[in-house]
């Protein structure tokens, strides 16, 4: 296995260098000075084997880390040397590789190391943590219980299944760059799915956290104390990271979608008719807007029941799904009101649409359409025409009465 010493005074990138050099197959050795570097390199027995490469940060907190350069190759003439320095730093001597500080894709390819197809080696709560996950996904149950910041008796969903994918990633370090395990990742989407609400995705997560810590505690080689901490602290910050994007992804769906029949809401609407308006103006496209009323519906909730008159509006909804094509768009706005937006098309298409939804088995309604740019460019004002000439369709077909309220 190749053997790289890292010498860096920042030890959050550090240890993000040795993690991402692991992946590769590499047995990372960390220095944070230059007398680290020293007692790390002489004394621990790295003599015989040698180093296949060593990564020297100029900024270490007792010295330049040039001054290191002329030891290191003394003891070791084939390693390859790779100095981190800043743009200022710029007497680095040319027979050294020199690459920015934090470029950790540059630094793999300056160390210039064939990768090692064996795995990272493996840390000892990774066989631990195996044998005893059922007993582990146990103690978290019983903390989330107790815990007083959770609902009584609460309980994680797929906790084995959680356990088991955070045992997994411990066995793949995970740098900060490359995102979530791809395990943790998927478990975690499931998991806040079942949860809920983010309150409690965290609120249990925060809860598996501390079943660990007390699982593993006074049990791990004191060498892989801080590596260890390191890892799972990044699996369970990714995973509450997935828990809040999921979380995030549903109250924004849940924020421009009527909840009774499917269908994006009011805001929705204006969100995507003033982009279209937007699109239609930049490239001289055009699109129509239809306004509609379900006829009826206080009628059917006077004499049926609002449940007939929610049953009444799901089958409009559905109407509309099924006579619609792909790029159009149908909202409800509010009580009998529904809108539909057709990009790239005219009045023509709408009465089309109209004749469609009866088709499909829609409740009867009543409808007034208008297109950008004939009818006007401000989307308040179409939609108030498309309002009015509906209630004028009204008007004709009963004989000069256009109650909405019927």
């Amino acid at each position: 296995m190749r053997q790289i010493l890292v010498i860096d005074g920042d030890s959050s990138m550090r240890r993000l260098a040795r993690l991402s050099l692991e992946i590769d197959g590499a047995f990372v050795l960390e220095a944070g000075s230059l007398a680290q570097a020293r007692h790390q390199a002489f004394a621990k027995g790295f003599s015989a084997d040698g180093f296949d490469g060593i990564v020297i940060d100029r900024q270490l907190p007792d010295g330049d880390g040039l001054d290191l350069v002329a030891e290191m190759r003394a003891h070791w003439p084939e390693a390859r040397v790779v100095v981190l320095a800043n743009e200022a730093e710029a007497d680095v001597p040319s027979s050294l590789a020199s690459v920015p500080k934090g470029d950790i894709p540059l630094l793999i390819a300056a160390l210039a190391l064939p990768i090692d197809v064996r795995a990272p080696r493996t840390l000892a709560v990774v066989e631990l943590l195996r044998n005893e996950h059922e007993a582990l996904a146990g103690d978290w149950r019983e903390l989330c219980r107790w815990d007083p910041m959770l609902p009584p008796d609460n309980q994680p969903p797929i906790a084995s299944a959680f356990v088991a994918a955070v045992v997994s990633a411990l066995s793949r370090p995970q740098p900060l760059g490359w995102g979530a395990d791809p395990e943790v990742e998927k478990v975690a989407e499931v998991f806040s799915a079942a949860v809920g609400t983010l309150d409690l995705a965290i609120g249990q997560l925060v809860c598996l956290r501390e079943a660990l810590r007390r699982r593993i505690a006074g049990r791990l080689p004191a060498h892989e104390l801080v590596e260890t901490a390191d890892r799972l602290q990044m699996i369970i910050d990714r995973a509450i990271g997935v828990a809040a994007a999921r979380s995030t992804e549903r109250l924004q769906q849940q924020a421009f979608v009527d909840s009774l029949t499917g269908l994006l809401n009011r805001r929705a609407l204006e969100r995507d008719l003033r982009r279209e308006a937007g699109r239609a103006a930049r490239h001289h496209r055009r699109f129509s807007l239809m306004v509609i009323d379900l006829d009826g519906l206080k009628r059917v909730n006077d004499t049926e029941g609002h449940a007939a008159g929610d049953a009444y509006l799901k089958l409009l909804a559905q109407a509309l799904r099924n006579a619609l094509r792909i790029g159009d768009t149908a909202y409800r706005i509010g009580g009998d009101e529904f809108v539909v937006l057709l990009p790239e098309t005219d009045e023509g298409r709408a009465r089309a649409v109209a004749q469609r939804v009866l088709a499909e088995g829609g409740p009867n309604f009543s409808w007034g359409s208008v297109t950008y740019p004939d009818d006007g460019n401000n989307v308040d004002q179409l939609i108030d025409l498309a309002d009015k000439r509906l209630f004028d369709q009204r008007r004709v077909r009963r004989g000069g009465n256009a109650d909405r309220q019927e």
